[in-house]
């Protein structure tokens, strides 16, 4: 049923946000691999992740494009993140760098976990998909992705993470999220992610 707002006189359709995929890790887990295929052609064009109470010692924790079930890109991974905190407050080269036709992005900004046993990663990553004509017709680069996250990690400790990029080729089947080799590193932690239709109230 769709949901109306209206002042008493007049009314609009307004457009919520539709949770897609949920779930929890509590073993040892290489990566959870996320479809968002069929929203996109329903006409869901923006997206938010969140992750919470993520452990992956040891490991960098990671985003992957998918090209199809169980294909993630090898490359073609753009952007840039910064990780500052704890033992180093300033943003420069040695707490930032960018990512050029990278395996993945990394939600970590290059460092790995190192948990203390208690202080878990938690980050809000958000992805946008063309989904007006206008902009698919020029086949933009996509998802564009960025996100803001915490967690204690390699050197830093206590850290602010942000980070951004895009994809080309583009992926538009999916994103694996888990470890940067593929180990079983992430243990603990649980994700969600929820759609809305272009135009609608992100």
């Amino acid at each position: 049923m769709a949901f109306y707002v209206t002042d008493g006189t007049t009314a609009r359709q307004q457009n919520t946000g539709v949770v897609f995929v949920e779930g929890k890790v509590t073993t040892g887990t290489s990566h959870v691999d996320i479809r968002y295929d069929q929203a996109r052609t329903a006409g869901y064009g923006f997206f938010i992740l969140d992750l919470t109470g993520i452990r992956h010692e040891s490991k960098e924790f990671t985003i992957r494009g998918l090209t199809a079930a169980n294909t993630p890109g090898t490359n073609g991974h753009y952007g840039g993140y910064y990780n500052h905190g704890e033992t180093d407050g300033t943003i420069d080269s040695s707490t930032s760098s960018n990512m050029s036709n990278q395996a993945y992005w990394s939600l970590t900004g290059g460092r790995t976990g190192n948990h203390g046993s208690r202080y878990l990663g938690n980050w809000r990553i958000y992805m946008t998909f063309p989904v007006d004509s206008s902009i698919t017709d020029v086949n933009g680069s996509r998802p564009n992705i960025w996100w803001r996250g915490t967690d204690r990690t390699s050197s830093i400790l206590s850290a602010n993470i942000a980070g951004g990029g895009t994809a080309v080729p583009s992926f538009d089947y999916g994103i694996r999220v888990g470890t940067d080799d593929g180990s079983a590193n992430w243990d603990l932690g649980s994700y969600c992610l929820t759609g809305y239709k272009e135009g609608g109230q992100f």
